[in-house]
């Protein structure tokens, strides 16, 4: 097993900050380069990919400069093949429950229209620029989120606190703030609320951060399906899922989340204290 080194909740949270911080600066600055009258497509979608390693341009600084390796401050347990099984087929039964949710409730809280312009333009472009955006959000997002958020932030904050409920609770609030342009669309708000909270739990049960990765990318899979198949925009009822869905659905996210409620959290026997540069009160 390998050894855990955490921050202070100072500098865990100032880390968490100052990646969020310089991160959106550096996007908005490649976005600046792109013309205002939105030609460059491809383009656009290689710095939503760029933009999103951004993010992590601040705290790989930070661990260079203090000497620590990026594996030192994630964690790696061991987790058996049946559990990555288990996590796969809980994220799909996750998606086919959000699916249902969404035809109960999105026909009573219509989308605002800055979010349907935005993902109108997600459409835009050709094979390439999908591969780019798919790209970003299944390999750069989950990566970079899950480093930061149940990473480095939720690892220090559980063996501070001793306790998982802090520690994944406030990673959720701050993964909310990080994607702000949904808390203004309570259904898109309530379910990236339930998603943060279950990649929090999965975190503290598997002490790996490979099983909430693995979890992140498929879900954000799952949210390109209408662009790579059109045909499940005519999906408007709980008839058109179809009894099938529904079921293997329910099956496959109640047989997972029974697997991991009878797991016992994951702790790291040998966790270390990164000296803080500045002794905190």
């Amino acid at each position: 097993m390998r050894p855990l080194h955490i921050f202070t909740k100072r500098e865990a949270y100032l880390m968490v900050a100052g990646a969020m911080f310089l991160g959106f600066f550096l996007s908005l600055v490649m976005q600046s380069f792109l013309p205002e009258d939105g030609g460059m497509v491809l383009a656009e979608r290689l710095f939503i990919l760029l933009g999103e390693l951004a993010f992590l341009v601040a705290p790989l600084f930070i661990l260079r400069q203090r000497g620590i390796k990026i594996l030192d401050v994630v964690p790696l347990q061991p987790v058996s093949p049946t559990t990555h099984l288990m996590a796969l087929l809980m994220v799909i039964g996750v998606i086919g429950v959000v699916s249902i949710y969404e035809v109960l409730i999105l026909p009573y809280f219509p989308m605002p229209q800055f979010l349907q312009q935005f993902e109108s333009e997600l459409a835009e472009g050709g094979t390439g620029s999908l591969l780019l955006l798919i790209l970003a959000g299944t390999i750069a997002a989950p990566l970079v989120e899950e480093f930061l958020f149940r990473g480095m932030l939720q690892q220090s904050l559980f063996y501070r606190y001793g306790s998982s409920l802090p520690a994944i609770l406030v990673p959720t609030a701050i993964f909310a703030l990080f994607h702000i342009a949904y808390l203004f669309y309570l259904p898109a708000f309530l379910e990236l609320l339930a998603l943060a909270i279950l990649l929090g739990w999965l975190t503290v049960k598997t002490g790996n951060i490979l099983i909430p990765m693995l979890v992140h990318a498929i879900f954000n899979l799952s949210s390109f399906s209408s662009l790579l198949f059109p045909e499940l925009e005519a999906v408007e009822t709980v008839g058109d899922l179809g009894l099938a869905w529904i079921t293997v659905s329910l099956v496959l996210f109640v047989s997972g989340w029974i697997y991991f409620k009878f797991m016992p959290v994951a702790v790291n026997e040998e966790v270390y204290l990164i000296r803080p540069l500045r002794k905190e009160a």
